[in-house]
């Protein structure tokens, strides 16, 4: 941070022997620094934990700053497309934003069109240095008008009430994950410590166990002897995917590409409908952007309802029809659309419906996470509770029965 602060926005000169001694030694202070720590998270409990969150903030933070850069490089491509003139790479990615993979594919995407190569190919040749769907929005048209709104269209700060509850919703897995593991350590230790003393205890005072205290030893010797080997390794192996997941995410390739695409395919669709908005706006072929969008769109599934409502679009079936037949749009944004068409206002009547589908996949989210984190978290206080009277009530019939 004192380097960056120090050096500016621009940053060091090519070169420069000092920031290379000086950035050195950060590095070692913090390797230095890092290294108790994942030693702690290692050995322990507690730090197992904290390093669990940790590198979950860590992917998320590396995430969210790619997503930033791409969509800064959206918006330098919309300024030099308003302004006409093309800028030297050197001049567009100076300085210590464009770091990273997604930086390195903005300079070589910057470094392509300084070479001469038009816009869309060089998207094409470095497709990480924008958004994903960037060449779907992109295919809605071929004028420089049209290529302008797209890229204005991508490089809005991404501040949905779907990115808010996706956060939330990390948030609150992260918390109860962390929760699930502190309470599996403790458990094993009452079931293997703790538990087996109280029947000793009980078996040598000639006391019979209260039928909490023995439904717990039942299930303590349940787990121990038959779920004791499942669990350790569906641990180990949830551990190496969340490792593997994480790797990927920091390698920047989507291993969750095929439960976004459908979890999220209110979002997607929300994406096509911008995409024929931007069309209709310009006035552009609908069969040619229907086409394009089908090639390169991200996501299979919203790949194929697009190819199908290009055929039928193909085949002479007005476009509104054809999307209501590929699902893209219901019976009641088919009446929408049509009355919209007529009276001059299809664009923003597509618009509307985008963010209306993303905002029902939001209410159905915020449903499902409003109902399901407190059962959970009543489901371990239950379970808590369970082991809290269990080991407690021995412990007063064991006094009530020395007393005599």
């Amino acid at each position: 941070m004192s380097l960056r602060l120090t050096y500016g926005a621009r940053g060091p000169e090519t070169g420069d022997p000092v920031h290379a001694l000086l950035n050195i030694m950060a590095w070692v202070l913090i390797a230095l620094g890092l290294v108790p720590i994942v030693f702690g998270g290692i050995v322990s409990v507690f730090g197992s934990i904290v390093l669990m969150l940790a590198s979950a903030t860590f992917v998320e933070m590396i995430v969210l700053r790619r997503k930033g850069q791409r969509r800064s490089t959206c918006r330098m491509l919309s300024l030099i497309l308003e302004r006409g003139a093309q800028m030297q790479s050197s001049a567009m990615v100076a300085g210590q934003t464009m770091q990273g993979s997604a930086g390195r594919a903005a300079q070589r995407l910057f470094s392509d069109m300084n070479a001469g190569m038009p816009l869309t190919a060089a998207i094409a040749h470095e497709p990480r240095a924008l958004p994903a769907e960037a060449q779907a929005y992109l295919a809605a048209g071929s004028s420089r008008a049209a290529r302008l709104a797209a890229l204005r269209e991508l490089s809005r700060p991404d501040q949905s009430e779907l990115t808010t509850l996706w956060r939330n919703c990390i948030d609150r897995t992260s918390y109860l994950l962390a929760i699930v593991m502190f309470m599996g350590a403790l458990l094993t230790f009452i079931m293997i410590k703790i538990v087996p003393e109280f029947r000793k205890i009980f078996y040598e005072f000639d006391l019979d166990l209260p039928m909490f205290t023995q439904l717990l030893v039942n299930f303590s010797e349940f787990v121990v002897s038959v779920l004791a080997l499942p669990l350790a390794v569906s641990f180990v192996a949830l551990l190496v995917a969340a490792i593997i997941v994480g790797i990927c995410f920091l390698c920047d390739e989507p291993p969750l590409k095929w439960f976004s695409d459908r979890f999220f395919r209110g979002r997607r669709i929300a994406d096509v409908l911008r995409i024929v908005a931007l069309a209709t706006e310009y006035r552009e072929p609908l069969t040619g952007v229907l086409n394009r969008v089908a090639l390169v769109y991200p996501s299979t599934p919203i790949r194929r309802q697009v190819h199908r409502a290009a055929s039928e679009v193909a085949e002479g079936v007005e476009w509104p029809v054809a999307l209501r037949n590929a699902n893209l749009i219901n019976d009641a944004e088919l009446g929408l659309v049509n009355t919209a068409e007529k009276v001059g206002n299809l664009p923003w009547a597509l618009r509307e419906i985008a963010t209306r589908r993303e905002k029902q996949l939001v209410y159905r989210f915020a449903n499902r996470l409003q109902v399901l984190y407190p059962l959970i978290i009543l489901l371990l206080g239950l379970f808590v509770g369970f082991y809290a009277i269990s080991l407690f009530v021995p412990i007063v019939k064991l006094i009530g029965g020395l007393s005599y």
